[in-house]
C-alpha cells in the first residue's frame, strides 16, 4: 500500500505536466508557471494549492488521497482487471509507459475515469484481511442474476433485515462488479446516526448525519464459493448468505453449510526439494507463503511466527491426509 498521504510529498510523485492536466481540466489557475519548476520542487505548488479556498481545496483533497491510496502494485492491478473487463487491449501498454506507481494512476484517474470506481473498491476488497471473510462453497454453481431488479431486491432484502432488527438500514444501496470469473456486490445500508465535530470555514461546529457501512459479497459460479466482509456483523452473516442466494441465485431454500473436517498432512512441506504439481486447467500461475504461524504442542502457548517479507515456493494450501 502507499504511504502516508502529505500534500508535498503527493507533489513530488505527480509529474508536472499531469498536475497541469489535473488543475487544467478543474478549471484551476494556481498562478504558477509549471514551465519554470523542475520535476520535484513542489514548494510554490504547495503554497499555491494551501491558498485555494477552503471548500475547494477539501474537494481536491479528497481525490488526492484516493489517488494516493491507489499509488501501488494492487492499485494497478486492480485498474488492469477493470480495463480487462471493459475489453481495452491497450490498457496495459499505455499504462506501462509512465514511470512510477503515481503517475501511473494519475494518468488512468485522467484518461480512463470509467475504470476507477470499480478498481478502487477491488483495492479496497483486496486488502480485507482475510480473518474477516466468512466463506462457504458448498453452494450449486448456478450463474447469478445481476440485472437491476436482482440488485435492488438484494438491496432492499437488506435494508428490511438491519431495519427490523436493529433500526438502522432504512436506505441501501448494492453497486454489483465482476472481476475475471467473480461477481462482487458492495453494499451500503444506512447505518445509526452520529453526530462529529467539524470544522465550517474558521467555526467549529457539531454535525449529525447518517453515515453507511459497508457489506461485500463475493460469488463464484465455478467454485459454488460465496465469501461476505461484513465487519462487526459477523452474527448476520448466515441470514446474509440466505438473502443473498434468494435474491441474486434464486435459491429459496439454503442448508446451514458445511464443515470442513478432514484432517491434513503437512508433512511434505518439510522438505525443500517439495514442489506443487499445479494441473494447467486450475488458472494458478504461482504459489508462495507470505506469512506463517506454528502453535507448539503439548500445552505450549509459545508461537512461531514467520515475517511476512519471507517469500518462498511452499503455500498455504493444505494437502488433505489420506
Amino acid at each position: 500500500m502507499a504511504a502516508q498521504y502529505s500534500h508535498k510529498h503527493f507533489f513530488r510523485h505527480i509529474p508536472n505536466h499531469q498536475l497541469v492536466s489535473y488543475f487544467s481540466a478543474k478549471s484551476i489557475e494556481l498562478g504558477v508557471d509549471f514551465s519554470a519548476l523542475k520535476e520535484k520542487e513542489v514548494d510554490s505548488i504547495f503554497l499555491a494549492f494551501t491558498a485555494l479556498p477552503e471548500a475547494q481545496q477539501a474537494v481536491i483533497e479528497a481525490e488526492f488521497q484516493d489517488i494516493h491510496a491507489m499509488a501501488c502494485e494492487g492499485g494497478i492491478a486492480a485498474l488492469i482487471d477493470e480495463a480487462h473487463f471493459y475489453n481495452e487491449e491497450t490498457f496495459v501498454e499505455s499504462i506501462a509507459e509512465f514511470e512510477g506507481f503515481h503517475a501511473k494512476v494519475m494518468w488512468a484517474f485522467l484518461e480512463k475515469h470509467a475504470y476507477w470506481m470499480g478498481a478502487t473498491m477491488f483495492l479496497h476488497a483486496d486488502n480485507v484481511s482475510s480473518s474477516y471473510w466468512k466463506r462457504r462453497n458448498d453452494l450449486p454453481n448456478v450463474p447469478p442474476n445481476v440485472g437491476d431488479s436482482a440488485i435492488k431486491a438484494l438491496a432492499d432484502e437488506i435494508s428490511a433485515f438491519f431495519h427490523k432488527n436493529e433500526g438502522r438500514g432504512r436506505n441501501c444501496q448494492v453497486e454489483p462488479y465482476r472481476r475475471h470469473n467473480k461477481e462482487y456486490f458492495f453494499a451500503y445500508p444506512e447505518d445509526f446516526g452520529l453526530s462529529s465535530v467539524e470544522w465550517e470555514s474558521d467555526a467549529l461546529k457539531t454535525r449529525a448525519r447518517h453515515p453507511a457501512f459497508e457489506i461485500i459479497f463475493v460469488y463464484c459460479e465455478e467454485e459454488g464459493s460465496l465469501d461476505i466482509y461484513a465487519p462487526k456483523n459477523t452474527k448476520a452473516v448466515p441470514e446474509l448468505q440466505r438473502l443473498f442466494a434468494r435474491t441474486i441465485l434464486n435459491l429459496e431454500t439454503l442448508s446451514n453449510g458445511r464443515i470442513d473436517k478432514r484432517v491434513y498432512d503437512l508433512d511434505p512441506l518439510g522438505d525443500a526439494a517439495f514442489t506443487f504439481q499445479i494441473a494447467p486447467e486450475s488458472g494458478i500461475e504461482q504459489i508462495m507463503v507470505t506469512q506463517l504461524r506454528l502453535t507448539l504442542k503439548h500445552g505450549s502457548k509459545r508461537r512461531i511466527i514467520a515475517p511476512q517479507r519471507v517469500k518462498t515456493d511452499f503455500s498455504t494450501i493444505l494437502i488433505p491426509y489420506s
